[in-house]
């Protein structure tokens, strides 16, 4: 188990990562931000249950935030409850950091 977690980088506790609004409705806009490195190459968050697709965050550089604005599908295939959304920070010089946060889904 801790090979696995080893594979997807360091966790970081720098990382703050805020989803609004809470509880994240489906069908409605959602709004994640973290606080990830301005010289980041990348920052990319997924929900972590099978087939969730990768969140590309984009840099605002006049508030220093990465974020990520989209609509939660209102779907048989994404029910209401609790998951654990992870979201890497990708840089040049070192190993992936992360953050992970349980969000509500109604």
């Amino acid at each position: 188990a801790l090979a696995g977690c080893a594979s997807i980088g360091i966790r970081d506790s720098g990382l703050e990562l805020r989803i609004t609004p809470s509880p994240v409705l489906r069908g409605q806009p959602a709004l994640a931000e973290v606080t990830a490195p301005m010289d980041a190459q990348k920052v990319v968050g997924t929900v972590l249950v099978m087939g969730s697709p990768e969140l590309v965050f984009r840099k605002n550089v006049e508030k220093n935030i990465w974020y990520f604005y989209g609509t939660i599908p209102f779907s048989p295939w994404v029910n209401p409850g609790t998951y654990k959304v992870r979201v890497l920070v990708y840089s040049a010089h070192e190993k992936p950091h992360y953050t992970e946060s349980q969000v509500d889904l109604k």
